[in-house]
């Protein structure tokens, strides 16, 4: 059974423990939250000038959308304001900057049903983030930068959690994807051939889902270990949002995650992990047990 938690009051520990049993939990109004929004919206809006971000689909191309945001996501991550919010939002909401290790936050764009869906744009289909060489205790943390929609978020497919679905994770090499990541403009705007894990067969139309939708300001939290996908955007508006991830050092240790019991790929995403107080990597003593020795390719990408 999946629960919503609604502004809870959650220590960090528990909250974990929580994410970890498959639980989803939505803060509502969070003011660090949405300054992050509020300075995104300044970046993006400067990057599509003189167009409308939310409807720029109807102006530009997918090869003009896909040259902007190739340009504008590596900048958006580099910016030295943009860590400086992931802190504040993980530090206002309880975590621990001491022992929280963070990837780079990501400015995810989803088009209008039709408009640039691959590549920098990716629209992906069902998936675990644990599928793509995530370790099991990472937390996904979700928030809108415009107002989002249920016809433009993602949904989660609750009856899967912990439960084995056959799946095409054995494909997929985390360190062969680093480089494919610095190549993004071949897979943008044309066909996709990157390898995406996703379930060996196509999940029923009735399959049970559950689909939240967080106003500005607010910010969800779940498992990278949660089935979900993104919704096909029949919204007629661009969603903007942006995901970090974060796990903590006592789980990466003593071994606490979500249960993982179909995950096949090869290669682990934990170096690319920093303690959000100095930006220091895990010790590969602590990414050792999670590694693979099967795994070829580029261990940390840096985005140029």
């Amino acid at each position: 059974m999946v629960n919503v938690h609604i502004d809870p009051n959650f220590d960090d520990e528990e909250r974990r423990s929580k994410l970890f049993s498959g639980d989803v939990i939505v803060y509502t109004a969070v003011a660090a939250v949405d300054a992050f929004a509020a300075f995104t919206r300044e970046l993006v809006t400067e990057a599509f000038l003189p167009d409308d971000p939310p409807t720029v689909d109807a102006t530009r191309s997918p090869d003009e959308l896909a040259e902007i945001l190739i340009d504008f996501k590596p900048r958006f991550i580099h910016h030295p304001e943009s860590i400086g919010h992931v802190r504040r939002v993980t530090s206002s909401l309880g975590a621990s900057l001491e022992d929280t290790y963070a990837d780079v936050p990501k400015l995810r764009t989803a088009f209008p049903a039709g408009g640039l869906s691959t590549g920098i744009a990716k629209a992906f289909q069902v998936h675990r983030d644990t599928w793509y060489a995530a370790p099991t205790q990472q937390i996904n943390w979700w928030m809108p930068v415009w107002p989002a929609a249920e016809n433009n978020v993602m949904e989660f497919y609750p009856r899967w959690f912990g439960r084995a679905i056959p799946n095409t994770s054995g494909d997929y090499d985390y360190y062969q994807a680093n480089i494919w990541r610095s190549r993004i403009k071949d897979f943008s705007g044309s066909a996709d051939t990157r390898v995406h894990p996703s379930p060996v067969r196509p999940l029923p139309d009735d399959e049970p889902r559950l689909c939240l939708v967080p106003p500005v300001g607010g910010i969800m939290l779940f498992s990278g270990d949660q089935l979900h996908a993104s919704i096909p955007n029949t919204s007629g508006v661009t969603r903007y949002s942006i995901d970090f991830r974060t796990v903590h050092l006592t789980d990466i240790r003593e071994g606490r995650s979500a249960p993982g019991v179909d995950v096949a790929c090869r290669g682990t995403a934990l170096r690319d992990f920093h303690r959000l107080t100095d930006h220091a990597a895990l010790s590969e003593d602590d990414v050792a047990p999670y590694d693979s020795g099967d795994a070829e390719g580029v261990k940390v990408y840096v985005p140029s």
